[in-house]
This record gives structure tokens, C-alpha cells and sequence, in this order.
């Protein structure tokens, strides 16, 4: 039992410690990268974001509240495991009020761009589903939630950061996350150490006539690549002593960014990544058996469990070279109040229910993705749970992203420069332009 607390105390101290700001992640490699694109709101103190949220329910009480509407629309990401549960949820929420829930699946990488679309013309979501505030707000897609300071004081302090800007909450937080090792127990009967360990793994297991692996994962998608990079030294945006980022300081050609890619691209001319690896190759050959190991999140579990049982297990990314370990990236995900909403307290009460313990709890279960409720961390269904504790092993070693909207331009540019990598093409020229790139957008912005 001692162990279990442990375990969740570590997921709690990790995420109070990095301060979690937006990540994009789904159940491919594409929505990983894509969704985090959004860049992140500059993060209020956790109270100041509680009390703002508080002061905008003042009146949102059961006794306050407006005329229910007949019907409320959500759109969650179209991953059916976690549609089919946020459906069940809904419906409780329905017998509970009345209010007729429409579940609309929507890609979270698109959504901004549909709402941006659809809100005006009044056919959009009252909720919409995305990681971290980004510039929601700069787009005018979000309003305050409202929700009364007992409901804010059940999540933790740093995921209502994650959904707050200028001491505003957006939203409210449903998934904390970020990307750890997988490996099947029949393959490798012990996780993989060291990067030396790992590769040695590759190296006695890969056989690509029988497409067989010793480890896989995503090496052209900067989501993953940059916990090689940031385990280096190597950083995006440089910190200040203020706590904010520099982004005349770009970090992604210097010495420790491309030594992390110099690994990667060391992997592919070695054959142990093939050409063009994806997610859809990365988790249908590790499913089916022919794959010790691969870098996944949470959200691969339901299905790792389903292919592989027992010989499933998680643990926390290998130490690089430097003895340090990769920098993996964290983040929320959460419900946004879309600002074409025209029944934003029933939104907001819609949004509280279906983050409770008891629907956060449910949806943990059912697919695997741990909520940011600080009563379901300490639940003994999650602290039990060994694929769990390999995620909050690695999160101590996770970092944020930048909290800047500058973010945006990093991920295009990136995804070139690690293609052209992966393609055995000059690691250092390739970051050159990649960063030339990001000054080019950021001066076409004018910032």
C-alpha cells in the first residue's frame, strides 16, 4: 500500500514540479505532433486561475442558473475507445438533467480551423476538446468557464494553469500525459536501461526482411525526437531568469538539439528505424509481436493491452549517453468553452460533470488515460496499476512546452529537417534552415 501512495505522490510531485503546459497527443503520431502546435498561454499562479474561474461563476449556481437549454454539443477527439466512453458519460449526464447531449467526434487537430468556420455561423460545439490554451484566446475561440472554486479545487493547480491565460480559465482539464517505453515482457524480459542497452537490443533483434525490430518509434516526428534533443542539452526557445523564453534565442541548431538528432539519424542509417516509419507501422508491428520495444503515451495502452496482455509493461525512457535522461514532453488536454456557446453555464456544468472523480475514474479505466482529479491519482485502481507508474516515473524527467505562441512555427520546419535527417542529409544544415524557417514565419508575423 506504501508503494501505491508512492507512486501516486510521484505523479502529483512530477507534474507540480514541470509546471504542465499544452501537448497534443492522440492515439496516432500525426496528433501527437499536430495538436501541440498551437503553442501555450503564458501560465497565471494557480490560484490566480482558481479565483478567476470562481469570480466568473459568482452566479452559476443550481439556484442561479439560466433556463436549461434542450440540447448541449460536444466534440471530443475521434478516437473510438474514448468517444464510446465520453458517450456513456453524456448519457448519464442527460438522465441526470434533462439536457440531450450530441457527441460529434472531430479530429483535435482540426477542430480550431472547423470552429473558427462553423462557431460564427452558429452550427459549432458548446465544448471542444484540445492540449492547453494555446491561442485559443488570441483567436477569439474560447470564453471563461464557469465553474464554482469546489469544482476547481478537485483538479490539480498546475492542469488549471495549463487552461488558463491572463488569470482566465478556458476549460477544464481531463487528461495529463506524456511518453514513456513500452516493451513486450516475452521479448525483453527487462526494460531497457541505457540508450547502449537499447540499441544493443535493436542490434541483436531487428531484421527487417522479417520485419522485426528491437525498438521502434516515430523518429521523424519532433513530439517524440525532442526528448533525444532536450536529453542533450539541447533546448527550443531559450529560458530566462525570468521564467519566460527568448525567442530571438532559437537553440534548435545548436549543439545539443543536433546531437540528438545525430542519434536518431544514427538509428536510421543503421536500419534499426526503417525509412518512413509511422505510427500506424510503430504500433501494428509492436501489437502483433514483432517489436521489443517502442516509445508510445497512454493513450496506446487500451489497445497494447488488448494485443498483448500480461507481457505488456511501461517503463521510463532510457538514460542517454550524458547519463541523463530523454526530456520527454508533458501536457493537459482538456474541455474548452467555445466562445459561440449560447449556454455557457450549462457548458461549464456539462464540462465539471464530465471531469468528476467518478466520470474521470471511468474514463481512466476504460482507456487508460490519467486524468489531473487529485482524488483519482490517489485512487488505489490508478496507484496499482504498473503501466501507469512507468508514465509517472518518466514525467519527473518531462519538461513543458514553451509557453510561447512562436511554438507554432517550430513543428513544420522540424518535421522537414528530421525527414531530411532520417534521409542521412547533413544534421547541422538541416537544422540551419529549419531555424532560418522559424525566424522567417516569425518576421512574416511581425513579431
Amino acid at each position: 500500500m506504501k508503494k501505491q501512495k508512492t507512486a501516486a505522490a510521484a505523479l502529483v510531485m512530477a507534474i507540480a514540479l514541470t509546471g504542465l503546459t499544452a501537448c497534443g497527443s492522440s492515439n496516432n503520431a500525426e496528433n501527437n505532433a499536430g495538436a501541440a502546435n498551437t503553442g501555450a498561454a503564458t501560465e497565471p499562479a494557480a490560484d490566480t486561475a482558481a479565483n478567476a474561474g470562481a469570480a466568473d461563476n459568482a452566479g452559476a449556481d443550481a439556484g442561479n442558473m439560466p433556463e436549461k437549454p434542450a440540447e448541449l454539443t460536444i466534440w471530443p477527439d475521434d478516437n473510438a475507445d474514448s468517444v464510446a466512453t465520453i458517450t456513456d458519460i453524456t448519457k448519464k449526464y442527460t438522465e441526470k438533467t434533462g439536457i440531450k447531449v450530441n457527441v460529434k467526434p472531430v479530429k483535435m487537430n482540426d477542430q480550431q480551423q472547423i470552429l473558427s468556420l462553423d462557431g460564427p455561423a452558429g452550427k459549432g460545439p458548446d465544448l471542444f476538446y484540445q492540449p492547453g490554451i494555446g491561442n485559443l484566446v488570441l483567436k477569439g475561440l474560447v470564453q471563461p468557464v464557469k465553474a464554482e472554486q469546489a469544482v476547481l479545487d478537485s483538479y490539480t493547480p498546475e492542469a488549471l494553469k495549463a487552461l488558463s491565460q491572463d488569470g482566465q480559465l478556458y476549460g477544464l482539464p481531463f487528461v495529463t500525459e506524456t511518453y514513456a517505453l513500452f516493451y513486450n515482457k516475452k521479448l525483453v524480459p527487462t526494460a531497457p536501461a541505457t540508450i547502449a542497452d537499447l540499441e544493443k537490443l535493436a542490434q541483436e533483434q531487428t531484421d527487417a526482411k522479417k520485419q522485426t525490430y528491437g525498438f521502434l518509434f516515430e523518429g521523424i516526428n519532433f513530439y517524440y525526437a525532442w526528448a533525444f534533443m532536450g536529453g542533450n542539452d539541447g533546448y527550443i526557445f531559450k529560458q530566462t531568469d525570468a521564467g519566460g523564453y527568448d525567442v530571438n534565442d532559437i537553440g534548435l541548431n545548436k549543439e545539443g538539439a543536433v546531437k540528438g538528432v545525430q542519434l536518431i539519424q544514427d538509428w536510421f542509417k543503421k536500419g534499426y528505424l526503417p525509412k518512413g516509419v509511422n505510427g500506424d507501422i510503430v504500433g501494428g508491428l509492436f501489437g502483433s509481436g514483432k517489436v521489443g520495444a517502442v516509445i508510445n503515451g497512454p493513450w496506446a495502452i487500451t489497445d497494447y493491452k488488448k494485443q498483448l496482455g500480461d507481457d505488456l509493461a511501461v517503463a521510463p525512457l532510457p538514460t542517454l549517453e550524458n547519463g541523463k535522461h530523454p526530456t520527454s514532453f508533458i501536457g493537459v488536454k482538456g474541455w474548452m468553452l467555445s466562445k459561440f456557446s449560447k449556454s455557457p453555464e450549462w457548458a461549464s456544468d456539462l464540462a465539471a460533470f464530465i471531469t468528476n472523480q467518478e466520470n474521470a475514474l471511468e474514463y481512466y479505466k476504460k482507456t487508460g488515460q490519467v486524468p489531473p482529479v487529485t482524488a483519482v491519482l490517489n485512487d488505489a485502481a490508478l496507484t496499482s496499476d504498473p503501466l501507469v507508474k512507468g508514465f509517472t516515473e518518466q514525467v519527473q524527467f518531462g519538461q513543458p512546452f514553451p509557453t510561447v505562441p512562436e511554438l507554432d512555427y517550430v513543428w513544420d520546419p522540424m518535421k522537414n529537417a528530421l525527414q531530411f535527417a532520417s534521409e542521412g542529409k547533413d544534421v547541422q544544415k538541416s537544422l540551419d534552415d529549419a531555424v532560418k524557417q522559424v525566424q522567417d514565419k516569425m518576421a512574416m508575423s511581425g513579431k
